[in-house]
């Protein structure tokens, strides 16, 4: 099938999914609400957290909706810095929103003010690598604002990590700001936005870095802003999302002073995506879903000889559980192609899955699995290339001063041309202990394992202990 049957075939069936729920919705009449929410997962879900769950603004607007919080709120944030090689768009170190149990109100009126929260992370950290290790010095602010009340829902957080190495300069190991506002535009419809901006910058030597001898690693930029629309007719609800990204990627510095440009790696995203879902009951649901995208590069990849700029396309289908919040689960199959301009980077195809899974057997208890595919535009001398991401965390509050957490993760990048495929898994153990009203201290063992043929060091591990106390208010 050439490139112009693709477009027509992906654009006629979204579009003809569209109004056939429209119409047989239509028919019903509307008014046949169910306790499962409409769930929107993908790259381009407006609100979601990547690989996991996610959920649309309610369009009941005679009850208030609460922007998605963690299942259990533990008494301080998980550890600000992770030993896992970040993606691209994301930041080298990520700091989690404060819990919304320490956020002190400056207003009890939360419906004309909202609620702001602040504080600050100290911590220190040994790290090993190989035979090389170092220790570092890390300071978090944060702070966050919420308001809920009428038919508007505002979050707005905000965090930097700074990093104080032995023997090296401070740097902003990541600093992120985002929005998130939901309205419900009528009992049945509901509109939200959410906007994105993050900075990170990770260790000349850390485990998402390609090159060797590096004096500094380059510091990435990304932004995004995204909107979505839902709108449900009976037991059928159709969800419309539009999404524009930018990543800059910066220079890195060699040891002998060589300055590596980076800039080839910056790139512009665009795309939308349509859903129709359908309850089968007030548990079980079904939908199918299509997208299409374009990703626009800043220059021609030095490896590749030509530019990685192209369109992609996405078909999904799959099915929705929703079990009195104790069992969430969406499963999902599906088919992801990507073209390019270049005639010498040939097209690919591979099939898509995803499976997330929350289980909250009790209110101090929560499981997370999930499984996510993802046709990405590739890297080094390979064209496109398929990332599969999987992902177990648990968290557990043994009682009203104990938090604990843990989680294990992997993901392969397999390039469709047959190159060798890079591999990265992690693993965490993490403790909370509320030592006051606004004070918390946290203890975290992080394991990261990075397998990339493409990269200096074909294997390279690391061993990250860190502690400290964090003040949130």
């Amino acid at each position: 099938m050439d490139f112009n049957a693709r477009i027509i075939l992906v654009l006629a069936l979204g579009g003809a999914g569209a109004l056939a729920g429209a119409a047989m919705a239509l028919a019903q009449g509307d008014g046949s609400g169910t306790d499962n929410p409409d769930l929107l997962r993908g790259s381009l879900g407006v609100g979601c957290r990547p690989g996991t769950l996610c959920q649309f603004p309610a369009t009941d607007a005679s009850v208030p909706v609460s922007p998605p919080t963690q299942p259990l709120p533990l008494a301080a944030p998980s550890p600000a810095v992770a030993v896992t090689p970040p993606a691209p768009a994301r930041p080298a170190y990520a700091v989690e929103p404060l819990p919304a149990a320490m956020a002190a109100p400056l207003s009890t009126d939360t419906a004309d003010w909202g609620e702001l929260g602040y504080g600050v992370a100290l911590r220190g950290a040994y790290v090993r690598s190989g035979s090389a290790e170092h220790f570092e010095m890390l300071a978090i602010p944060s702070v966050s604002y919420s308001r809920s009340g009428g038919v508007t829902d505002v979050t707005l957080d905000a965090s930097a990590t700074l990093v104080a190495p032995q023997s090296d300069d401070v740097r902003v190991g990541a600093a992120n700001v985002s929005t998130d506002i939901v309205h419900r535009l009528s009992p049945s419809a509901g509109l939200a936005f959410n906007g994105d901006l993050a900075l990170s910058q990770d260790a000349p030597d850390g485990l998402s870095t390609d090159e060797a001898d590096l004096a500094s690693a380059p510091v990435s930029v990304s932004g995004a802003a995204g909107v979505g629309y839902t709108h449900r007719f009976g037991n059928f609800s159709v969800t419309g999302t539009g999404e524009l990204a930018r990543d800059w990627v910066g220079e890195a510095t060699r040891a002998d002073d060589t300055v590596i440009d980076n800039s080839h790696e910056g790139a512009t995203r665009y795309g939308g995506a349509l859903r129709v879902g359908y309850d089968l009951t007030p548990v079980v649901g079904v939908f199918g879903q299509g997208g299409a995208g374009r990703t626009e590069f800043d220059g021609i990849d030095p490896d590749l000889g030509a530019s990685r700029s192209g369109d992609d396309f996405e078909l999904r289908g799959g099915i929705t559980a929703n079990w009195s919040d104790v069992v969430t689960l969406e499963a999902s199959v599906g088919s992801g192609w990507r073209m390019f301009d270049a005639a010498a980077i040939p097209e690919a195809q591979t099939w898509l899955y995803g499976v997330s899974l929350d289980y909250s057997p009790t209110t101090a208890t929560a499981f997370t699995a999930r499984l996510e595919t993802e046709l990405t535009p590739g890297s080094g001398g390979s064209g496109a290339s398929a990332t599969y991401d999987i992902g177990l965390e648990a968290r557990h509050r043994a009682n009203s001063w104990l938090g604990l957490r843990a989680s294990v993760g992997a993901q392969w990048e397999v390039p469709e041309d047959g190159s060798a495929t890079s591999r990265s898994y992690s693993a965490g153990l993490g403790a909370d202990v509320a030592l006051g009203q606004h004070t918390t201290a946290t203890l975290d063992y992080d394991y990261g394992l990075r397998e990339d043929p493409a990269a200096a060091g074909a294997s390279r591990d690391e061993h990250r202990i860190s502690g400290g106390v964090s003040l949130q208010y």
